[in-house]
């Protein structure tokens, strides 16, 4: 997917944010999600459970751990993710990056991992994004809106990959569709030398 600066994130998506945390660990993020490596050895996988399990309890200050502050997103990206058109007008966003801070961070977390982040990420097996270097999440549907996430490992810039993918129809009394569309989050963490995750910035598409 190619992705253009200064996409606009789609307000339809916003309502998303409002869906009800799972109550209940899913298979895929229990124990039994293991992983083949040298038990000597540390490997990035660890930290991407850990984080998995940080997000599934709201540990906000665990999540921040994961985080060097401020965060310079591209083409203020992370901002049009966590603010609304008001918010947006008023903090007059122009071509030059806005930092994100720590501070941020705290006030707008709940709108940079909403509920449909935390239930696919869920649904994400370990072992098979560390031995295949892909995978994706089951497709949840809510409402009109079916989500899901993929998550890949490029090798070569040693960057993890969360796309949370969005799909709405709206279909009209008679059951045709009458309109919709796609789009896309897409988290980017660097694999440190030392295999630790660290986040880099977010990507909007559609």
């Amino acid at each position: 997917m190619k992705l253009t600066l200064r996409m606009l994130f789609p307000a339809s998506l916003f309502f998303l944010f409002s869906f009800s945390s799972p109550q209940h660990l899913p298979a895929s993020a229990s124990m039994n999600d293991t992983v083949q490596t040298d038990s000597t050895a540390r490997e990035w996988i660890d930290d991407f459970k850990v984080f998995r399990d940080a997000v599934y309890h709201s540990d906000q200050e665990k999540v921040k751990t994961f985080f060097s502050f401020p965060v310079l997103n591209p083409s203020n990206e992370i901002w049009w993710l966590v603010l609304s058109d008001r918010e947006r007008e008023a903090k007059k966003l122009t071509g030059e990056i806005a930092p994100f801070t720590e501070k941020d961070f705290s006030k707008y977390y709940k709108k940079i991992f909403p509920p449909a982040f935390t239930s696919t990420l869920l649904k994400i097996k370990s072992a098979e994004l560390f031995n295949k270097g892909e995978t994706e999440s089951v497709e949840i549907k809510k409402g009109n809106t079916t989500y899901k996430m993929y998550a890949s490992v490029d090798k070569e810039t040693h960057v993890l990959s969360l796309n949370l993918s969005y799909t709405t129809v709206w279909k009209d009394d008679k059951g045709e569709v009458t309109d919709g569309g796609e789009s896309s989050v897409i988290y980017s963490f660097s694999i440190l030398p030392d295999q630790h995750l660290k986040f880099m910035y977010v990507r909007l598409a559609g």
